[in-house]
């Protein structure tokens, strides 16, 4: 199946991504921009998974992204207001032009990512719009599943990448109480959102999905702090005061330690669901506990603390700075002539200015390097060497081996998509720089790249086709 999952570089859309890949479907991650995370960048480097660019505010991308998919995941959301992203922009009109999106491309399946308690009128705008999303779903043509799970943990989470920096940095930990969840495992998630839209499972159902563990969360801080080896003492507070810090942390730090939203979500305790009138049958219950072995594997493979980079004023400072570009294309030509094409650096010289003199390639079947000359923005430039490996013959990726100051380093792919139109190909390359010549240069090289790439693409597409075309004559 082709399925397309929005907010695909997020904890649940990402690792439904990865699994829908690894299962041989073709998986659409739709992306309003290029996501540097680590986790993000994990994700779409996955064979199987391609990018459309598209915002769920634009409800014209949104329909070319979905078209040709069977069914669409969204799983897109955010849980505090930063400028133009309300509630009201991202829960509720982003799903309505999902909807309506889904329905003009001709797509059979949606899932919607809700909230374990959702619902209307109760005060909490998170809460209110995530049902109101729910409720635009809920009223389309299309077969939908709503999935409400409550807090989720996994690789790439929010819970325990910050329980993990907070117990790391801070000398104490201010507690909740008595207050109780029931985390549920990503991967618990996925496999019920993997049989709503492949195996069409829970059709028309609203089914809440909470995790096999109960616990209080100030226990289960603990046993996260117990597995990291950094056992702090609680000091319990007020709720007044943990709102008092999540509107802190909210104006300060670039990723909240914790949102007003999850304070009001942890008050209520995350044990019963509202308004979710279904139930999973037995077979899709959700059975990874919340224990030492589960926090192990979803802890962030290198632990943290929290620095100044995590505070606003101080975002911008970073050891290093990635400038991108991304073009895409249909070619009418097949995936292997194209990546053959790419991979013969003498030939594509003629579509990436970028290459100067080839000094040497050297390969050992899908995997090798090369060494050339360059050009940037028109000037010359020392010679760089790239070790690139072959997907046979669906993706191509490029990474600096040795590069000249001040580049720290290159990314970069190609992949190939078969279509009835012919292949569709997308690629990608990131120039890596150090935090001083990246801050002076980006604005420059920036605009250059994200033409420059589009462009190189283009070239691809006018040479193969200009080739096949001189050949049928």
């Amino acid at each position: 199946m082709r399925i397309a999952v929005t907010g695909g570089t997020g904890l649940v859309g990402g690792h439904l991504s990865v699994a829908l890949a690894a299962a041989g479907h073709d998986v659409v991650v739709v992306s309003r921009g290029i996501d540097e995370r680590p986790w993000a960048r994990e994700v779409l480097s996955t064979t199987g998974i391609s990018v459309r660019s598209a915002d769920i505010g634009d409800l014209g991308s949104l329909q070319r992204a979905f078209e040709g998919c069977e069914a669409v995941a969204h799983c897109a959301g955010i849980n505090r207001e930063l400028g133009a992203s309300t509630y009201e922009s991202v829960h509720v009109v982003g799903t309505s032009n999902v909807v309506k999106a889904a329905e003009g491309a001709g797509v059979d399946r949606l899932a919607l990512v809700s909230f374990l308690r959702a619902r209307p009128d109760c005060g909490s705008p998170y809460h209110e719009s995530k049902w109101a999303a729910e409720e635009i779903v809920r009223a389309s043509d299309l077969e939908w599943t709503v999935l409400k799970p409550g807090m989720m943990f996994g690789r790439g989470d929010h819970m325990l990448d910050h329980l993990s920096k907070a117990l790391l940095t801070f000398p104490i930990y201010l507690g909740v109480g008595e207050l109780r969840v029931r985390p549920l495992a990503v991967d618990d998630a996925v496999r019920i959102l993997v049989a709503s839209l492949v195996h069409g499972s829970l059709m028309r159902k609203t089914v809440p999905v909470m995790g096999p563990t109960e616990i209080g969360f100030d226990d289960a801080v603990r046993l996260v702090g117990r597995v990291i080896r950094k056992r702090r003492p609680t000091l319990r507070v007020p709720t007044a005061v943990h709102y008092l810090l999540a509107r802190l942390a909210e104006t300060l730090m670039t990723v909240p330690l914790v949102a007003t939203a999850q304070v009001r979500i942890l008050e209520e305790e995350l044990v019963e669901p509202t308004m979710a009138p279904d139930r999973l049958p037995g077979e899709l219950a959700p059975d990874i506990p919340f224990d030492e072995v589960s926090i192990r594997a979803s802890l962030p493979a290198r632990l943290q603390r929290f620095g100044l980079k995590d505070l606003r004023p101080f975002a911008g400072v970073t050891r290093r700075v990635t400038v991108c570009g991304e073009g895409e294309e249909v070619i009418k030509r097949d995936s292997r002539q194209i990546l053959e094409f790419v991979l013969d650096v003498e030939r594509y010289r003629q579509a990436d200015h970028k290459i100067g003199r080839v000094h040497w390639i050297r390969g050992d079947g899908n995997t090798g390097e090369v060494r050339h000359g360059g050009r940037f923005m028109g000037i010359p430039a020392p010679a760089v060497t790239l070790g690139f490996e072959l997907t046979p013959f669906s993706r191509l990726d490029f990474k600096g081996v040795s590069t000249p100051w001040p580049l720290r380093g290159f990314d970069g792919f190609f992949s190939c998509e078969e279509t009835s139109e012919g292949t569709r190909v997308t690629h990608r390359e990131c120039l890596i720089f150090g935090p001083v010549m990246g801050r002076i240069l980006k604005p420059f090289i920036a605009p250059w790249l994200s033409r420059d790439t589009p462009a190189e693409v283009r070239r691809i597409k006018r040479i193969l086709e200009g080739e096949a075309d001189r050949s049928s004559r």
